[in-house]
């Protein structure tokens, strides 16, 4: 099959390596796969399938091929339009949940396409929203590059906890930034031995309180980041899946998450980490004095998630797109 994706970027956002990680995948089955973007855009991600630059993604932009996988409101009319190969709307999330054009972005997904979701609750938004049903295919994780490392709690003496900073001025308001640091900022008050170090796409970035900021230029240094923590915390509103906990478990890491939706298909509360509510900075707060202060409790939700994400592959999820592919095929 000749499969097309149309992308506005290829940026460091988890949407993108599912973008990227699915389109190595079926090239490396046999497919031909092809991406086209905006010539001007960004790819972060070491793409292998072909790639075309056009000067904007216009219905004759697109090439001729069985399936074109849009993935954001903004590029599903203008392959919709094109009639150049089957659409199937690849959702990464419920845009109308966050974008400005919220009606305009809830018509795309009324044009009658076949729906991918990316989990359970994903679905269940679509549906509430919509009336629609979709085929639920998850995103994996890459256990050759997740996977353990020694923690450097070993070498200095104090635990450490990492988190990811998505930009607010960029548009990620639900990603809980605020909350993880008040709750470590009221955490230090009466629990100060531990370390704190994050990730950021914003620089320069301005800490609230004091902490190491890291780099992550690739998949193996961002699982080092994950690996050599003891603790990550994810504290989104909400995730149409949510991947980052699923890495860190691979990372051999113990998590605290917020039930923020997509993530309750992997994340069992008490057996692989533990779940507190979006925005309870008080719950987030004793979630993570308690796994700090606890090594037996923490090692064991540790040792648990890095077993369960094992079965989280990239290839359980090519197959499944595959699978679906090949049902629609006319």
């Amino acid at each position: 099959m000749k499969i097309v994706f149309p992308v506005i970027s290829l940026e460091t956002e988890g949407g993108a390596r599912f973008i990227y990680q699915l389109a190595n995948a079926l090239l490396d089955k046999g497919h031909q796969v092809e991406i086209v973007i905006p010539e001007n855009n960004v790819i972060s991600w070491p793409v292998r399938a072909k790639i075309t630059r056009v000067e904007a993604l216009t219905p004759s932009a697109i090439p001729s091929c069985d399936f074109i996988l849009p993935n954001f409101f903004t590029t599903v009319l203008p392959v919709w339009e094109s009639k150049k190969g089957q659409v199937v709307r690849l959702s990464l999330g419920y845009e109308p949940l966050w974008v400005k054009d919220a009606d305009f972005a809830k018509q795309t997904y009324l044009l009658g396409a076949p729906i991918i979701t990316i989990s359970q609750w994903h679905r269940q938004v679509l549906f509430n929203h919509t009336g629609l049903n979709s085929t639920v295919v998850s995103p994996g994780v890459d256990t050759s590059v997740f996977h353990p490392y020694s923690k450097l709690s070993t070498k200095i003496g104090r635990k450490t906890v990492f988190f990811i900073v998505r930009s607010v001025p960029h548009g990620y308001t639900w990603k809980g930034t605020e909350d993880f640091f008040e709750a470590s900022r009221r955490l230090k008050k009466f629990y100060p031995n531990f370390d704190i170090y994050v990730v950021t796409e914003q620089i320069p970035f301005q800490s609230p309180i004091p902490c190491l900021i890291k780099t992550a230029n690739t998949d193996t240094e961002m699982a080092q980041n994950y690996a050599q923590a003891d603790l990550f915390v994810y504290a989104s509103s909400f995730e149409a899946f949510g991947l980052p906990p699923l890495e860190a478990m691979a990372c051999g890491t113990a998590v605290i998450t917020t039930d923020c939706g997509g993530i309750r298909d992997y994340a069992k509360h008490g057996t692989n980490c533990l779940i507190v509510p979006p925005k309870d900075v008080g719950q987030l707060t004793s979630a993570m004095y308690r796994l700090l202060n606890n090594d037996q409790e923490r090692q064991r939700l540790a040792v648990t998630g890095l077993h369960h994400a094992q079965s989280w592959t990239w290839k359980r999820t090519v197959d499944q797109v595959e699978a679906l592919l090949l049902s629609l095929k006319h």
